[in-house]
């Protein structure tokens, strides 16, 4: 097998600019991991479980094969989940100058953890460069309208929820 990455966030929920990110990817290594980090101490909008299904169903809504891409919950240190599967790059999805400033202090404190690990900074296209999960969950949860910023599969969830 050729080069594997590791994009690692909660995916809550999953959105167009995660998407961007995956094929991206998809179009540089052979093989991805998708990990769902579990916290604890962040209050979730969908359930663990159900990003988990919601994330294989947005990658074949939009055309993403699943045949080298694993999809797994994780919790603990990333520098260990990497290790278990034989992992040492992290991509990480970048909008902006502030999203930079936090994921270099994230690589280096990974790189002190494990030498091995290299993270690759992927910029999220344009028209995606506005969008995150935690924007996301406080449009819907005051009633608004997310389906700019979400697969068709995510919105159908929320709203039978």
């Amino acid at each position: 097998m050729g080069k594997s990455a590791f994009f690692s966030g909660t995916f809550d929920p999953i959105t167009f600019g995660h998407l961007d990110i995956i094929k991206n990817s998809m179009s540089i290594f052979d093989h991805l991991i998708i990990g769902i980090g579990e916290h604890h101490n962040k209050s979730s909008l969908i359930k663990i479980d159900n990003r988990l299904l919601l994330i294989k169903e947005s990658l074949n809504e939009f055309d993403i094969n699943l045949d080298n891409i694993d999809i797994i919950i994780f919790n603990g240190l990333l520098v260990d989940v990497l290790k278990k599967h034989n992992c040492n790059i992290i991509v990480r999805g970048v909008r902006d100058s502030s999203d930079l400033n936090y994921e270099l202090k994230m690589s280096h404190m990974n790189n002190m953890l494990s030498k091995d690990v290299k993270t690759v900074f992927m910029p999220t296209g344009n028209k995606y460069s506005y969008i995150s999960s935690t924007i996301v969950k406080q449009i819907y949860n005051l009633g608004g309208d997310v389906s700019n910023f979400v697969p068709k599969n995510v919105i159908n969830f929320l709203n039978e929820t």
